[in-house]
């Protein structure tokens, strides 16, 4: 969890015990259901909302955890810094964004402890495109370097 950028140990820890036997969990979006980050659904009939508040079923000390690491990860991992600009430039207020961005954590801490292998952005199948690199970094690497 550690090797996740803006994780720090003691919020990596608790993520890491709330979640306990990875292989509890079938997927990733069964981890973000039981940390209560998946959306609730509104639908009557055919018509249906999209996506609704998130359901706050599951364990709260993870959702916790996971939210407050994302604040971090926003900040010193390109994608999902990128990712809450994005929601934040749509309109939407910090606290959906960062939301966002814990469900993002959520499945990349899925896949660390799944594969048992070092967090890399870089991995095969993602697109390289989603994680820009800018100029600007230098001073978000500095900071992140003092968080973990």
């Amino acid at each position: 969890m550690l090797t996740i950028p803006g994780v720090s140990y003691a919020t990596g820890a608790q993520i890491v015990a709330e979640v306990g036997d990875i292989a509890r969990f079938h997927s990733a979006s069964a981890l973000v259901s039981y940390a209560g980050l998946a959306s609730s659904a509104s639908q009557s009939g055919e018509s249906g909302s999209g996506g609704g508040p998130i359901t706050k079923r599951g364990s709260p000390y993870l959702r916790r955890a996971l939210w407050l690491a994302a604040s971090g990860v926003r900040r010193c991992d390109p994608s999902p810094g990128a990712s809450y600009e994005r929601r934040r430039a749509k309109g939407k207020c910090h606290r959906v964004a960062v939301t966002a961005v814990a469900r993002r954590l959520c499945h990349m801490a899925f896949a660390v402890m799944r594969d048992g292998a070092p967090y890399d952005p870089a991995r095969p199948g993602a697109d390289p495109s989603k994680h820009p690199i800018s100029g600007s970094q230098g001073a978000m690497e500095n900071e992140c370097e003092s968080v973990g």
